[in-house]
Parts: C-alpha cells; structure tokens; sequence
C-alpha cells in the first residue's frame, strides 16, 4: 500500500472584533490509503503582513494558460495558409480555457470574514454606506497631477492643466479575492481602494498593500475648475469664461470656434498616509462635505479604539453617516422669517461650502430653497440675507 498525501486549499479566517483582529488559517491535512482515510484540521494564526504576502504571491504567479493560449492563436493564423492547423485549434482553444479558470482558482485568496460582535458589524457597515453617500455624486475623478502652463490665452485664462482620471465608487469585487462580504471601494484605473473590515486594501502596479483605518486622514477643500467636458448636474458654477480669452476677460475674437465654459467649484478630498496620498474631484460639494465628515468620524473612532482597545465607545455612539440637513434648514428658514442675517461663515459652515466659494459671489446666490442675497457687514464678515424660495 502507497501513502498519496492530499492537499486541501487554504482559507483565511478574518475575525475582527472590539479586541482587534485576528487572523487564522484552517488547513485540512491527512493521508489517503486504499481502503481507509483519515483527516485532521490544524488552525494557524497569521499577521496581517503574511496574509498579504500571500495573496501577493499569488496574483503575481503566472498564469500558464498563456503556454497554451500562445501557441493556439499562433495556430488560428497559420490556418489561414494551411488548413491542417484547424486540427489543433480547438482542442488548444478548450484546453486554454480550462488551464485559465484553474490558473484563476490558483491565484485566488478566500478571505471569511467574522464579525466577534455586533459593534464591529455595524462599524463596517458605516463605512460601506460612508463609500455609498460618495457615491451619489454624479462624477468623481482621481486628480492624477497639476501642470503648470504659460499659454493661458488658449487654456480658458487658466495657468494650469489639470489631468483627472474618471474614477467609479460602488460595491467593487476585488481583484483576485474571493471573500464573504460586500466589499465598497473607489476604482480609479491604476489604483483601486477597498474598504475591507480590518483594512483599506491598495492594489496598484499588480501587487495589494495595506493602509490601517487609523493610519489615514481625509482633508476636504475646494477646486475650482473651467469644466471643458460635459457638466456635472451636481457641480456648483461659479462664474463663466471663454474657451478663448483675453487679458480683460473678454473673448479672443481671433477664434471662430470660441465658446463660452462654466467655472465650477468642485469638491476635493485627500486622502492620506506618510506614504500613501489620493486626491478625488467629487463634483458635488455637498457630497464631499458630507462623505469627509462621515468618514473624519469613522477615522476618529478607530484612532480612539486603536489606542484603547480595551474601553471602546458603545455601539450608541457610532456617528450616524447620513446627514441630515433638517437642522441646517431650520436655521436657514428661521433666518428668512425673522430676516436676521447670517455672516459668511454660518452660511458656509450651514451648506458645507468654504467661505471663498460664498464670497466669490458678488450680490446674491441662490443654493436648495433659498436665496442669499448680500447685506452689508457683521464685523470683519460680510452679512447674507436669507430669503426662501417659492417652488
């Protein structure tokens, strides 16, 4: 009688909880005789560094379709010369086929997650619906870089170039994990987030790292921006230019094609690390306000938590992520009825704008149901007088 040993996939046991997370790998192992088997369950705790050293050696393991595939496709063309190629043309297209699902079946990681409690459940689930309010702005993009030009005349009186990549925010299945959750997370072409329970999952140049929830900081500002693609229903205009312009401000008439573009204000978020940084355009600036005061909440929860792991904040005071604007119009439609006026840090701070996009309009604007129209100074501020909009 001959011993044949078995070998059974991995699979990695994330149970994340208020003590922390643990990592554990179940591995089934024994040995297979001709008419008796017998199988044992070892368990094995792992780091969080191991496990993304495994999964990396896994996506960067070839794929060995391709020493079938290659020869194929080199076949289908030399049919065209010689019909006697056809003979191994389907068999090479059906055998590449099934080398490339195990090839997929190999390269793959299953993460289980476990939640150990009903706070840490509810946590990432705020989380996920954090990365679902961003999703509600009609488009984001990943600022790539800024480059400065000189021929502002043709560049809508602009100094610089922006290089924006379209990016998606949704429920994303992770390149080459496989795992039990719905996983959020923002894919901007060459780099893609992924908001796991335990970390913010990086793949970028075809390898993942990790950024620690209590690691990252998110910044919020404002962009503004001469939009010469289509508009944003979502975006704030704040002015208009010519695609062509003089010094003055006026239309460069040299040009017969010249026409007139929006300035808009569009909503930048950072998101950093010491070694990690991603700038997102969010065309809503509302969405970005709301989307950076959610998740600043989050962050400051598992700052908290990391340092005291042992006295965590009860599930009662997880942040709620939707805001809700009725505060913020009470205030506004009691300013209206009342006619008491509001300075421009109120009025900012109340429709999660910056003060520079309020005082960039120069006698009135008009945001939701209301009209702001300007009225004078309370102090070193300029005074808005607020009035409700019939609709």
């Amino acid at each position: 009688m001959t011993n044949n040993s078995r070998k059974i996939p991995v699979d990695t046991v994330v149970k994340v909880g208020q003590q922390g997370t643990r990592y554990q790998q179940k591995q089934a192992s024994g040995y297979t005789q001709e008419h008796q088997e017998e199988d044992y369950e070892i368990v094995i705790d792992r780091s969080a560094a191991e496990i993304i050293d495994q999964i990396n050696k896994r996506v960067t393991s070839p794929y060995y379709s391709i020493f079938i595939g290659v020869p194929t496709l080199l076949c289908f063309f030399l049919s065209f010369t010689s019909p006697i190629f056809l003979i191994f043309l389907i068999p090479g297209i059906i055998a590449s086929y099934l080398v490339f699902r195990q090839d997929i079946i190999r390269k793959t990681t299953p993460l289980i997650y476990e939640f150990d409690d009903e706070y840490s459940k509810q946590k990432f689930n705020y989380f996920s619906e954090t990365l679902q309010s961003l999703s509600s702005s009609k488009r984001v993009w990943r600022l790539k870089s800024q480059i400065a030009i000189e021929d502002w005349k043709r560049n809508a009186g602009s100094q610089s170039i922006i290089v924006r990549q379209t990016s998606r925010v949704g429920q994303i299945i992770p390149n080459l994990i496989k795992t039990n959750i719905n996983v959020w997370g923002i894919d901007s072409g060459s780099i893609k987030l992924y908001f796991f329970p335990d970390l913010i999952f990086v793949f970028q140049n075809g390898v993942y790292s990790t950024i620690a929830y209590n690691e990252l900081k998110v910044v919020n500002d404002d962009l503004q921006y001469t939009e010469h693609e289509a508009l944003p229903q979502d975006a704030t205009v704040i002015g208009q230019t010519w695609k062509f312009v003089r010094r003055d401000g006026g239309p460069d008439r040299r040009f017969n094609n010249n026409q007139q573009l929006p300035i808009v204000s569009y909503g930048l978020v950072q998101l950093t690390t010491q070694r990690f940084v991603l700038y997102l355009i969010v065309s809503s600036l509302k969405v970005a306000s709301s989307f950076t005061n959610s998740l600043s909440q989050l962050l400051g929860l598992s700052q908290s938590n990391s340092l005291q792991s042992k006295t965590i904040q009860p599930k009662s005071n997880i942040p709620q992520l939707e805001t809700s604007l009725s505060e913020q119009f009470e205030i506004l439609e009691k300013a209206a009825i009342q006619k008491t006026s509001l300075t421009t840090s109120q009025v900012a701070d109340l429709l999660g704008l910056s003060k520079s996009v309020v005082t960039k309009n120069q006698d009135s604007f008009e945001y939701e149901a209301f009209r702001f129209n300007r009225a004078g100074r309370i102090g070193r501020e300029i005074a808005w007088q607020v009035t409700k909009l019939k609709r």
